[in-house]
């Protein structure tokens, strides 16, 4: 009993870790960044695994996951002076799950989207989140805790506050245009543009294809009547000329005959080819 007491008061005396964050925040903007590209990096590699092919995970445009570079701070503020991994571990893993839930179930009313889909895992709730994922995000909340968050803030108080500040600042106003850039563009009304534009263009596309085809097809025949018509124009004119020239050929051998007849008739005696 005394335990579960002296970890609730723990759990909540987050006084220093608040401190902590307060003083060191545009170590904290960094921290927060590469946590979420790394959570970037890691659904994009498992994600494409899976699909087979590259699949780009996230509601930005940028790489990164915000929820993981969140979740990995709250973590850290809330848990921070706990120092029992195991405890760390299941209350990490249900808030992060709460967070997710709560996360997708906001996007999918909001955006009209899913952007993840658990309901492949067996004891899944909606798609949403699953124990496998939970067990994830509780080894998340270790590692961070204890890990991650400590170890990149010792590193990044090497720097001079000058420098941290400016990569701090730079690296905010990428995430605030980012932001605003994904949340117009992943707007139902957006959404509906773009698909209605595509919808419209992949019409105005197939018609037009259509038209090019009647057309190459009408074309074409037009071009094979006219050579028909053509070839029988010639073969009938040819058949004529044959004919004539034949005619030609009987009435010129009758009037030869006739005149061979003829002076057969009027001289005596006879030719020498008629023996």
């Amino acid at each position: 009993m005394s335990t579960m007491t002296e970890t609730l008061c723990t759990l909540f005396a987050l006084d220093r870790n608040i401190e902590l964050f307060v003083l060191h925040f545009p170590q904290m903007v960094i921290i927060f960044a590469l946590i979420s590209f790394g959570g970037w990096v890691y659904e994009t590699i498992y994600c494409s695994i899976v699909e087979g092919e590259f699949t780009k995970r996230g509601f930005l445009f940028g790489p990164s996951c915000p929820i993981y570079g969140i979740g990995a701070l709250a973590v850290w503020l809330v848990l921070g002076q706990i120092s029992n991994p195991f405890v760390v571990f299941i209350i990490g893993g249900f808030l992060a799950t709460v967070i997710e839930y709560s996360t997708g179930l906001f996007l999918e009313r909001r955006f009209k989207k899913k952007w993840w889909d658990y309901s492949m895992f067996k004891f899944n709730l909606h798609g949403r989140i699953c124990p496998q994922a939970s067990a994830v995000f509780g080894a998340f909340s270790v590692t961070s805790v204890f890990i991650l968050v400590p170890s990149m803030l010792d590193i990044l108080m090497i720097f001079s506050k000058h420098t941290i500040s400016v990569v701090a600042f730079i690296v905010a106003t990428l995430y605030f245009l980012d932001t605003v850039a994904s949340l117009l563009w992943n707007g139902p009304t957006t959404h509906h543009k773009v698909e209605a534009a595509a919808q419209d263009a992949s019409l105005r596309i197939e018609e037009a294809t259509q038209n090019a085809s009647q057309k190459v097809s009408a074309a074409a025949q037009s071009a094979s009547q006219k050579a028909n018509a053509a070839a029988q124009t010639a073969t009938l004119i040819a058949s004529q000329k044959a004919q004539e020239v034949s005619q030609k050929v009987q009435v010129t051998k009758q009037k030869l005959d006739n005149t061979t007849q003829k002076v057969k008739d009027r001289l005596p005696g006879s030719f020498p080819w008629d023996n």
